[in-house]
């Protein structure tokens, strides 16, 4: 029920008072300049009734479950619109090889945290929006509490505004000349879920406008026929974005073994500057990796690998080289993750134990 000035809803009352018709009242209210819709809802305010007084009707109010259960479902398409976006973002850039797009961080790790909060939050927003819509069925006119109208005009506002930045981006990057496919699909990712979310809520909010504010208009007006189809479209979506996550992130227990590899190649690397500070000290090579516990400069907690609990492999080659050594799970992928400031000497290395001769300056 839309809200009614005081000053409407007092007219209105001291006039069915008085004992004046309703269609009297309205078409005065009407020549006085308020529109039809005012009008309506300053009338519905009060019921038909034999009393000689106005009596006024319950107003649609929401109750602290209507505003946690909107709020969070919300607050979780918001998670799932944004990691549906950056996955989408992410597939363009793997699918599409554009040399002017130079990626700085890690392809499967940002992939698998936005597949994790699809996984977390597509479930809870279905087990929500049923709740919800469990309570309208109960009370239709639940449709239309002021918490439900003031969070999709919120959401509106949001999405109508990052539609018209999209807009605004696609038209410089066009007048620039700067309109690649990887910019055009991206642009369109956007829209796609902006207008996808704005044409949700306002569809929604069409229920408002037909009705004239009383519970049994409500509960004859019939939902649009193309509402859930758009609901399962965005479903949908979010799940074959899951999908590309996943293929991007690659196999669970594949990417443990990648991650042991890395802590290896961590490992080897402490070891390398905790030996080059003992010669530097010492003017000499360790005996022994144990050996480099014995000096604060060149103390090294680790010395073995942590999985196995095989010790890493020491050699001395000369006064100034030697050998270190470990066994890996895998061997160096193809298509890394673009890091380059992690590639030096023990960067290339296959499956099994695998040695490096190094040399101290």
């Amino acid at each position: 029920m839309a809200s009614v000035p005081p000053s409407l809803m007092n007219f209105t009352r001291d006039c069915l008072t008085q004992g004046v018709g309703r269609t009297e009242i309205r078409q005065a209210l009407i020549d006085a300049g308020w529109t039809d819709r005012e009008v309506t809802a300053a009338l519905e305010s009060f019921a038909e009734s034999p009393l000689p007084i106005p009596v006024p009707k319950k107003r649609v109010s929401s109750s602290p479950r209507a505003a946690f259960l909107h709020l969070l479902a919300l607050f979780l398409l918001y998670m799932a619109a944004f990691s549906t976006g950056a996955i989408l973002f992410l597939a363009i850039d793997v699918l599409i090889n554009d040399p002017a797009n130079r990626i700085f961080f890690d392809l499967g790790g940002f992939a698998r945290f936005n597949a994790a909060v699809l996984i977390a939050s597509l479930p809870v927003l279905l087990l929500v929006r049923r709740a919800i819509m469990r309570d309208i069925a109960l009370n239709p006119a639940n449709r239309i509490t002021p918490v439900v109208r003031t969070l999709a005009y919120i959401t509106l506002l949001i999405t109508s505004v990052i539609m018209v930045c999209d807009m605004v981006i696609v038209l410089m990057g066009f007048l620039n000349g700067d309109l690649t496919l990887t910019f055009i699909l991206k642009s369109g990712v956007v829209l796609l879920l902006a207008g996808g979310i704005f044409l949700w809520y306002i569809s929604g909010l069409a229920f408002e406008e037909k009705m004239g504010g009383s519970q049994e208009e409500t509960s004859s007006i019939q939902e649009s026929q193309w509402r859930p189809r758009l609901a399962s479209a965005g479903f949908l979506t979010a799940s074959l974005s899951l999908v590309l996550a996943l293929w991007i992130a690659g196999n669970p227990f594949h990417q443990r073994l990648v991650r042991l590899d890395k802590q290896r190649i961590s490992d080897l690397r402490s070891l390398q500057g905790a030996i080059s500070r003992f010669h530097k000290k010492e003017k000499r090579l360790p005996n022994s990796l144990s050996e480099l516990k014995s000096s604060p400069d060149s103390y090294i907690e680790r010395t073995s690998d942590a999985i196995t609990k095989n010790p890493y492999i020491y050699e001395q080659i000369d006064k100034t080289s030697y050998r270190l050594g470990a066994v890996f799970d895998l061997a160096t992928p193809t298509a890394d993750d673009n890091n380059a400031r992690s590639r030096d000497g023990f960067y290339q290395h296959d499956a099994g134990l695998q040695t490096f001769d190094l040399h101290v300056k």
